[in-house]
């Protein structure tokens, strides 16, 4: 399997090397158009998602009371020098290796496209994180009519109550523990997707991951200003005994200082080295959760732990992340129809091909 592998990787990098218009372009190098036009489309997707809310953000930001710290622009400033300096260093050795035909230079160039494969990645990351970010802290500070009550209600509605949700979990001393540590785990399983995605050259599995991603975090942006709420723990307010068997307990919802401090106007300054989740609705874990599973959904054993690991986690995004149940579904829901918009735009792409005249060398039909 490791022969095959290697075989197959020694074989992209050939042909990424012949194609070496697709390489030194910077536009195909982000789009990752090396690895097939599935990923060459679904990066497209996820940097027109970049470019609109990036545009959103530039047109309300100077309308809006908040401004970025001045040491976010020096930490841009950084960011781009070392993004630019990886890729000088990629495309020099790229092309000092690229008529080696020694083991060594074949394995490293191998490893070096697995690294420039992991970089472009996680320049789309940043890239929608940050404006993402923004854009959070914007619709939180606009202070929208809360609609935590009409949530709650549609909880209700469902048969469910939080507030005694959470106290069955309480009562059961194992519970509390094992719910906090999965909805810890979310940022590490997502950046461990990400890495063995990479690894393993999955180039079109990885854009696909990442799409989905892009397209999550624009209908969370959606989401929370249209039904702006601070979670069924503001809402609730439960009574300490309910939570005491949670080792974080009232610490478990941070984000209440800046979510407060944003709406009444006191905090102006966006700080991007500490700045805090303030999305309850919908639930941004519960999306990470499912496109995660998906992305391993060829390896059957990371499949498995992902299920059991993402599904204990969503169960913990009511309790430890003080999300309504709607927050949970909707969660799941706009991550469910960004897999469907995705698949929706590759059967028409594909039936726009087939219905299109074929010509010949002699331009007839």
């Amino acid at each position: 399997m490791a022969a095959a592998d290697g075989t197959r990787a020694v074989s992209r990098m050939s042909t990424v090397t012949t194609k070496a218009e697709n390489k030194f372009q910077i536009g195909q190098w982000l789009l990752l158009s090396d690895y097939g036009e599935p990923a060459r489309r679904y990066m497209a997707v996820s940097w027109a998602c970049v470019a609109g809310l990036a545009l959103v953000v530039s047109i309300w930001l100077p309308l809006s009371a908040l401004s970025l710290d001045q040491a976010a622009w020096w930490e841009l400033a950084d960011f781009v020098i070392y993004a630019a300096g990886a890729h000088a260093f990629y495309l020099f050795i790229s092309h000092r290796l690229r008529q080696d035909d020694h083991r060594f230079a074949i394995l490293l160039r191998a490893a070096l496209e697995r690294f420039a494969l992991l970089f472009r990645s996680c320049l789309l990351i940043a890239a929608i994180g940050s404006a993402g970010v923004v854009f959070t802290y914007l619709a939180t500070a606009a202070a929208l009519p809360m609609q935590d009550a009409f949530l709650a209600r549609l909880d209700g509605h469902l048969g469910f109550h939080w507030p005694s949700f959470l106290a069955a979990i309480n009562d059961r001393p194992f519970l509390p523990d094992l719910l906090g540590k999965a909805y810890e785990s979310t940022a590490a399983l997502t950046e461990g997707v990400v890495l063995w995605l990479a690894i393993r050259g999955r180039g079109e599995r990885l854009a696909e991951f990442l799409a989905l991603l892009c397209l999550s975090s624009i209908g969370l942006a959606v989401g929370m200003v249209l039904l702006p709420a601070a979670g069924a723990f503001v809402y609730f307010e439960p009574a300490p005994q309910l939570y005491d068997h949670f080792a974080a307990g009232r610490e478990m919802w941070p984000f209440l200082d800046a979510f407060n401090s944003l709406r009444d106007g006191s905090l102006t300054r966006i700080d991007v080295s500490s700045v805090q989740g303030v999305v309850s609705f919908p639930s941004f874990h519960t999306m990470l959760g499912i496109i995660t599973t998906y992305a391993l959904r060829d390896t059957r054993a990371l499949l498995i732990a992902a299920v059991i690991l993402n599904g204990t986690m969503i169960v913990a995004t009511l309790p430890v992340g003080g999300h309504y149940l709607m927050d949970t579904l909707t969660g799941a829901a706009i991550s469910i129809a960004a897999f469907h918009a995705l698949q929706y735009g590759s059967r028409r792409r594909a039936s726009l091909r087939q219905s299109l005249p074929v010509f010949d060398v002699k331009g007839t039909v």
